[in-house]
């Protein structure tokens, strides 16, 4: 049992936080039906599938077999360089959002692919696109794309600026009422207070040293996350400087995510060392200690009037938390853990009853893990609110396994999902002299070059397949960590200010401290 507190808390600011969803503003009647949406009705190879439009070089837009859910498919390719449109204009729209959804597989190196949503409102064109994301070719992922209506028609256009034996294909085209988009963009800042207290410095895309969180803000971002410790050898990441973040974050108008790590320092699948103030204590002290240490962290920032929007209980849980008591393998200790997890929830809720809870796990296209995990942790009725994602394509699965496990997980356990990690890097240089983590051309994910246009499309494609999450539970992305540039002493160990950054590749700042091209995606929710 927990200690009671006894004393009401005076919540002056609470930050609402809100879902995207995929109703928007409903026109007053349904869309028309997509003409030949999955490319059927001519039932053979041809060039000119029924209800669509072909436009530019000839032989590179046809039906072939091999479709998403039927027999056929529509696919871009040629062996020499081509352009081609294939396009269906809808009429009869009501005024109001509608969303056109389509299955696409893509081989990378197109200098464009996408679909678009065309002469739908005032201005003429594009209105809206949806790029292609770069998947294996036996997988199909899907994605969406949204526009607002206005005069009673929208043309989808699906698109390929190639280069020889660049192919794509679509399949199941849906055009439906409803916005699909994203209500959180956020980053990891949580290495910003030391970098600037080590002169940092942060500069505009056109070389104006500014604030960077006030440049974050610019470039559409409207969450932070920062990572809690305990007792960190060098006193960052703790407690004060959280408050200190806090209130620049809401000044910026942004809302604020809190990491708890229950650690002195770095807490994931493979470290979930206690604190070093908590060795020794039974299982039934190290409830009360996740509760207290909860609840203190809520309460300092709801008391300063910065309450979090959300609060993670622990970081990248696949192993569990304090180890050996609340490990998940050899052997496990699923109650233990179970215990920990509701005691953080219930300190998280008695302090800020509006703040929501998020579990996460690391290894984002990998769905066994989850449902193994969630299974567990639901068997024994753990309350939580949100799911947390990492996703590092070099690491967790292709972009279609990423989609398939948020599909399943928001649906199997009834929650919204939010990728909290994801990064890639803009280069493989090096900065400050310590190895980077990703350096070589073998650790790189096939049809994204390690360029700031390459991580700017990893990016772009990671939000396309959380904003094409069914019925609005994909709520957004966290880029991590946004802000950790090569400063010499802001190193990975906190207890040696020697060591070097093995990240700074991955910043969305480059080397001279200038914002990255990466940034504009967050103007795209």
């Amino acid at each position: 049992m927990f200690k009671q507190r006894l004393f009401t808390l005076a919540i002056l600011f609470i930050f609402i936080l809100t879902t995207a969803g995929t109703a928007g503003l409903t026109p007053a009647a349904a869309a028309p039906v997509v003409v030949n949406p999955g490319f059927e009705d001519d039932n053979d190879v041809t060039t000119s599938p029924a209800g669509w439009t072909t436009t530019g070089t000839p032989g590179a837009n046809f039906t072939e077999w091999g479709g998403h859910s039927g027999s056929w498919r529509l696919s871009h390719w040629s062996p020499d360089p081509y352009v081609v449109e294939t396009s269906q204009t809808l009429t009869g729209l009501a005024r109001g959002w509608y969303t056109a959804r389509a299955w696409v597989k893509s081989s990378g190196g197109q200098n464009a692919a996408y679909i678009a949503l065309k002469n739908c409102s005032d201005k003429k064109g594009i209105n809206a696109v949806a790029h292609l994301p770069v998947a294996p070719p036996d997988r199909w992922v899907q994605i969406v794309v949204s526009v607002y209506v206005k005069h009673g028609q929208c043309t989808i256009s699906l698109y390929s600026d190639a280069n020889a034996g660049n192919g794509a294909n679509f399949d199941d085209i849906e055009f439906v009422p409803g916005q699909a988009s994203l209500s959180i963009l956020g980053a990891d800042i949580s290495s910003l207070k030391k970098s600037e207290d080590l002169g940092g410095i942060y500069r505009t895309a056109d070389g104006k040293q500014r604030d960077a969180i006030k440049i974050l803000r610019h470039e559409g971002m409207n969450w932070a996350r920062l990572r809690v410790w305990v007792d960190s050898a060098d006193d960052y990441h703790e407690l004060d400087e959280l408050l200190v973040m806090a209130r620049r974050i809401r000044t910026s108008q942004m809302q604020l995510l809190v990491d708890l790590h229950f650690s002195d320092r770095w807490a994931d699948p493979g470290q979930q060392n206690k604190p070093a103030a908590w060795v020794g204590l039974s299982v039934d002290e190290l409830e009360q200690a996740v509760y207290d240490h909860t609840y203190e962290v809520c309460h300092s920032l709801v008391k300063q009037n910065t309450p979090p929007a959300m609060i993670q209980i622990g970081n990248e849980l696949n192993s569990g938390m304090l180890w050996p008591d609340g490990h998940t393998w050899n052997p496990p200790n699923w109650d233990n853990l179970a215990r920990f997890l509701k005691a953080g929830y219930q300190a998280v809720k008695d302090c800020s009853p509006g703040t929501r809870v998020m579990l996460h796990l690391a290894d984002g296209g990998d769905n066994g893990l989850y449902r193994w995990w969630f299974d567990n942790i639901t068997a024994r009725g753990v309350p939580f609110d949100v799911i947390g994602v990492s996703y590092y394509s070099f690491w967790h699965g292709s972009l279609a396994d990423l989609q398939f496990n948020l599909n399943d997980i928001t649906a199997r356990y009834d929650k919204d999902v939010v990728v909290v990690e994801t990064a890639y890097p803009f280069t493989l240089e090096d900065h400050d002299g310590w190895e980077n983590i990703i350096d070589l051309e073998s650790e790189l994910t096939a049809g994204y070059p390690p360029t700031p246009e390459g991580q700017r499309a990893m990016l772009r494609d990671v939000m396309a397949i959380v904003r094409a999450v069914p019925n609005g539970r994909g709520l957004g992305v966290f880029y991590w960590d946004a802000t950790w540039t090569g400063v010499p002493g802001n190193g990975w160990d906190p207890a040696d200010p020697s060591s070097g950054n093995a990240w700074e590749n991955q910043a969305l700042f480059d080397f001279d401290g200038r914002a990255l091209p990466a940034l504009q995606e967050f103007k795209n929710p």
